[in-house]
């Protein structure tokens, strides 16, 4: 009877594996073991076969990075080709998704759900400064695992705070203070947030007494402000956001009443908020809201960023690493520990719109003996035919901090793209003059 019995149980759970391995419960290496079966059909001498395969491996994404990163030094042209498009894609991907995290269910204190929020995606929030305290608090929240601004705005609704950039340049990421949260009309784009801070309705009457004929105007206008993640490498943006579309709750469509912008704005390295404003068609006053407001922001951003050491350098050699050339033209000493570096970073890479953006995504160090980053203190730049001309200006901290080695910090991947914010429920102003 007992070894009857044991026999059920083995065949019991000799079933529960067939069970696991069927699509209700597939092990957890399938991925693995999928992506690899993809990474062979990229050899077939099928055309069909080789878009299918470049077709599931895009579908699988992060799941075949580690494997694709192998795959790009395959001895097969066509495998390492298309490995190292399908890793590109990947980057794009990162470069504009939002900052991903999953945080403790239950009650769990208000500034230990930010610190891991920081901690998994890799942004910078400080809790409480000179100018106010935070309030640390037990709160639960609704959904905790998310995209990293949804998840900063829940926490501080529930905890009572209010999130702000950190007002010296120099100090990346976000404070979190004491106080009641703002009711902004709020959109997510990636590692973008969109508010609406205020909307102004203006009636004006202007009365000309040469023909004592009076004039009326009504204008509206929309002031934003735009907010990213630090880890987020913004180096231009349109100077103007673009109205998609604007739909108020009586079925009215709003038009632009002002050209779209073409022009860019450099964004410096410590820039982490812009305002902004966008003038409409005025509502009807018996509209009470922007049932949905769709906006439009050029960006370009730059990402996957990599480090070049040069140590020991020569005047006017050219050090190389992937499709960068940097010549050190000139290291003067001044006194009291001062250095100015005069450097030639060429690049393969198409020069932006605007020439300006190259000296945002390049970044000059200069470190001492220690490896210890002498303090930057001023820069002049020009466009030369292939890259920047950089003239950066260092100061060194301590007497023993005599530069030892020239690092430049640059991007391999540089894109455009239209950000789109997407707003419900608009309230307006609907007060009208006497």
């Amino acid at each position: 009877m007992r070894r009857f019995a044991l026999a059920v149980a083995f065949a019991w759970l000799c079933r529960c594996k067939a069970f696991a391995a069927e699509p209700g419960g597939p092990p957890a290496d399938a991925p693995v073991a999928r992506v690899a079966r993809l990474i062979t059909e990229m050899r077939s001498d099928s055309f069909a076969a080789r878009s299918h395969a470049i077709a599931g491996l895009e579908a699988l994404g992060p799941a075949a990075r580690q494997q694709l990163e192998a795959a790009a030094d395959d001895p097969d042209p066509e495998v390492h080709l298309r490995a190292r498009e399908l890793l590109v894609r990947l980057k794009m991907l990162d470069l504009w998704s939002a900052g991903q995290a999953k945080l403790p269910a239950g009650k769990v204190t208000a500034g230990k759900l930010l610190q891991q929020l920081a901690d998994q995606t890799g942004n910078h929030i400080l809790l409480g400064d000179q100018y106010g305290n935070f309030h640390d608090q037990e709160i639960e929240l609704d959904r905790p695992t998310g995209e990293f601004w949804s998840l900063v705005d829940e926490v501080c609704r529930k905890s009572s705070n209010r999130v702000r950039v950190h007002y010296d340049t120099r100090q990346p990421g976000l404070v979190v203070v004491a106080g009641e949260p703002a009711k902004f009309p709020v959109a997510y784009y990636g590692p973008v947030r969109a508010q609406i801070c205020s909307a102004r309705r203006v009636f004006t009457e202007v009365l000309d007494y040469e023909e004592l004929d009076s004039e009326l105007s009504h204008t509206f206008q929309l002031n934003l402000q735009m907010s990213w993640e630090d880890r987020f490498r913004l180096v231009a943006y349109r100077a103007q956001v673009e109205l998609a579309s604007a739909v108020t709750d009586t079925g009215d469509e709003l038009p632009a009443s002002q050209p779209s912008g073409n022009g860019w704005n450099v964004a410096s390295s410590g820039t982490r908020q812009l305002s902004m404003s966008l003038r409409l068609h005025p509502p009807a006053t018996k509209a009470r809201e922007l049932d949905k407001l769709v906006l439009r922001w050029g960006l370009v951003a730059v990402g996957d960023m990599a480090t070049f050491d040069v140590a020991n350098w020569e005047l006017g050699k050219p050090y190389q690493q992937d499709d960068v050339e940097l010549i050190v033209e000139s290291v003067q000493a001044g006194a009291d520990g001062r250095y100015e570096v005069t450097v030639l970073v060429n690049r393969d890479l198409v020069m932006p719109d605007p020439q300006e953006i190259v000296f945002q995504e390049n970044e000059l160090e200069l470190l001492d003996l220690e490896g210890r980053p002498l303090r930057k203190q001023g820069q002049t730049n020009s466009v030369i035919d292939s890259g920047a001309k950089m003239k950066v200006t260092f100061q060194a901290e301590h007497d023993a901090s005599a530069p030892a080695t020239l690092r430049l910090n640059y991007p391999r991947l540089r894109a455009e793209r239209d950000a789109e914010l997407v707003f419900r429920h608009v309230p307006l102003p609907v007060g009208k003059p006497e």
